[in-house]
């Protein structure tokens, strides 16, 4: 059986699930979380753990997720910064060369 695969939403190349990070919108609080564990409930998007991916998926996240567009989006609490943190804490697994159709 294949694993499932996801698209990363920064550099938009399909991967395993398991080598993504998972982001999720909790509406209630306002806050775009990751979800390490990937099994909270709700509409997610994934990321590989680079710091190119983080920063192109960033722009990207508000369509991805599906959030609203009568939220302010300056109250959003936005989960670059603990990313980055485990980024660099982390195995990397930089994602730079990967040919995407954009630089064929």
């Amino acid at each position: 059986m294949t694993p499932p695969v996801r698209t990363c939403l920064g550099c938009r190349v399909p991967g395993p699930k398991s080598e993504l990070v998972r982001l999720i919108w909790q509406g209630p609080t306002l806050e775009i979380v990751p979800d390490f564990a990937q099994n909270s409930p709700g509409r997610g998007a994934y990321l590989h753990p680079s710091y190119k991916c983080v920063e192109k998926g960033s722009r990207r996240v508000r369509g991805a997720l599906r959030i609203p567009g009568t939220v302010d989006w300056r109250t959003v609490s936005e989960p670059w910064a603990d990313l980055r943190a485990f980024i660099a804490t982390s195995v990397p697994v930089e994602r730079d060369q990967v040919q995407t159709d954009e630089n064929k």
